[in-house]
């Protein structure tokens, strides 16, 4: 693994610029009575730095600050508008492909992020093409599909990661979502926390057994990238 910010200014025009950047993105954001604002933090960081161990990726610094939707209105939900992740993303992005980094990998804790993030790319590719990138929430490109939020799955996997769980505050509350796109959850429900599922029936070892096939997963995605990056470069020369 590289860590970007271990580097000096004098090492970085030296490394490898085939290998993929992991940016982990997070939100500080409710997640009920029982979970810290920090799950989606927490969750972004952990896969990422697992990944780029396994794979020899380079972990750029994590941003903290993602997107703010449908939690906004619970206490301690700190983040920013669409438009304003997008340009922060644009920014950051570029900034990696003006030093020649241009694979790049968002990995986000908060599945909103992705909208924003990718929107993003498009901005990116005006001034520089050549931008190879993606945006991954953790779950849904594992194919997690029992995780929601706040609920058993996010639980147990917030449990796996060391994020602090208080399970005697755990309690339950399924969100009956309408046809339309939800604009609030706290309007639904102002005293869940966002809570869309049943935390109460978290189990610390299925959530132990997620994380690592997620870790599994992720990992042999990357290697992958690498593996064709490394050939196509090849291949050119």
């Amino acid at each position: 693994m590289i860590e970007f910010t271990k580097l000096t200014s004098a090492e970085v025009p030296h490394i490898d610029k085939r290998l993929p950047v992991i940016i982990p993105v997070g939100l500080v954001e409710a997640h009920g009575p029982h979970l810290p604002l920090s799950v989606d933090i927490d969750t972004a960081g952990y896969f990422s730095r697992a990944i780029a161990e396994n794979t020899g990726a380079i972990l750029a610094p994590q941003l903290y600050y993602g997107f703010a939707d449908e939690m906004r209105e619970y206490p301690g939900t700190i983040g920013l508008s669409a438009s304003t992740l997008t340009t922060v993303i644009t920014e950051l992005s570029m900034m990696f492909c003006k030093s020649g980094f241009t694979r790049q990998i968002f990995l986000s804790g908060h599945g909103a992020n992705k909208i924003p993030v990718e929107l993003a790319f498009f901005n990116v590719w005006e001034s520089f093409p050549e931008l190879r990138a993606v945006c991954w929430n953790y779950w849904t490109e594992t194919g997690m599909t029992h995780i929601h939020h706040a609920d058993k799955g996010e639980t147990e996997i917030a449990m796996s990661v060391g994020t602090p769980c208080y399970m005697d505050r755990a309690v339950d509350f399924k969100v009956e979502k309408p046809w339309y796109k939800i604009r609030s959850r706290h309007a639904l429900n102002a005293e869940s926390g966002g809570i869309n599922g049943e935390p109460t029936q978290a189990v610390a070892a299925e959530g132990e057994a997620a994380r690592d096939e997620i870790v599994r997963q992720l990992s042999e995605k990357v290697r992958t990238i690498i593996q064709t990056e490394q050939c196509e470069d090849d291949d050119t020369v």
